[in-house]
């Protein structure tokens, strides 16, 4: 099996946003220079119209979240109490890696048409710590017969994910 995939490389880049907004000239450490930009902005002829327009952006927005009552029930007459049945779970199969390195299972999907099979890859996901000789099998197992796979799928590195193609079905 053969994969192709495309190159990307990411890049990580971070800021630390303390205290911002302010002019070079004004040193925000010094209470004197913050309180006098302020005062030279709340004198600015625009000040007043530029919050106006801003109290009526955040009044729209606060209106908005009010329209849905979180609240509301929803479901009327739906509050069925199960406190009284504990919960419980039947085991019906169990699907053992047949290796000898036993492995967790890292995926399991459900055949598409009728539940009678199920893919279930098997590995160990701290792949720098796998042991030496530790089979890179997963299996196709038939849900009557948990003893034995129906089939083994050996690929060329351990399958951390294994799905049915819908439309081989």
């Amino acid at each position: 099996m053969q994969v192709n995939t495309e190159r990307f490389e990411t890049n990580s880049q971070a800021s630390l946003h303390l205290e911002g907004g302010w002019p070079k000239d004004v040193d925000p450490q010094e209470a004197e220079h913050t309180i006098r930009f302020r005062k030279k902005v709340e004198k600015d002829e625009n000040y007043i119209g530029v919050l106006k327009s801003l109290g009526e952006d955040v009044h729209h927005v606060v209106k908005q979240n009010m329209s849905v009552d979180i609240f509301e029930d929803y479901f009327k007459g739906a509050g069925i109490d199960h406190s009284g049945e504990p919960p419980s779970a039947k085991t019906l199969s169990v699907f053992r890696d047949p290796n000898e390195i036993k492995r967790s299972a890292t995926s399991v999907s459900w055949y598409p048409d009728g539940a009678r099979k199920v893919a279930v890859a098997y590995s160990v996901l701290q792949f720098q710590k796998q042991p030496m000789g530790m089979s890179l099998s997963s299996y196709i197992w038939d849900v009557t017969n948990p003893n034995f796979p129906e089939m083994e799928i050996t690929p060329a590195s351990a399958l951390s994910v294994l799905e049915f193609n819908p439309k081989d079905s």
